[in-house]
């Protein structure tokens, strides 16, 4: 039987790579060049600059996710580069992603307790106070 995962469609969102700078925190410590480094599309591979994000989010294949109730994150990984460019200042690399992930559904909660929400009295604020009132 076919048991559908958390994930039901392939994974969506647009990637771009920063670089060490041989800087220390509280220094930045991974750069990249705001006109040369381009977002990367998973689903189509299209690349598109920091202007253009918008339109990677208008595009169809996105639109899918978001009518299918997913929201844009940021997200960001730090990983071994496999082969490092001379002269860099470190193997590792900074992964900065804006990924499609679905919204999480509100939990239950688990003691039987009720929010406060709907434990405390809701005042109704349709009532008309008479025209007569000393305030």
């Amino acid at each position: 039987m076919y048991q559908k995962s958390k994930f039901d469609m392939p994974f969506c969102g647009l990637s771009m790579k920063l670089y060490p700078t041989g800087k220390q925190s509280p220094s930045y410590e991974y750069s990249g060049e705001a006109s040369k480094v381009k977002f990367t599309c998973s689903l189509t591979k299209k690349k598109y600059s920091l202007s253009q994000i918008s339109e990677w989010f208008l595009t169809e294949e996105v639109q899918k996710y978001h009518r299918a109730g997913y929201v844009a994150k940021y997200m960001t990984k730090t990983q071994e580069t496999n082969n490092p460019k001379p002269y860099q200042k470190s193997n590792l690399e900074q992964v900065f992603c804006i990924v499609m992930v679905k919204k999480q559904a509100p939990r239950p909660n688990v003691d039987g307790m009720k929010p406060i929400a709907q434990a405390m009295p809701q005042v109704d604020f349709d009532d008309k106070l008479p025209e007569d009132a000393p305030f």
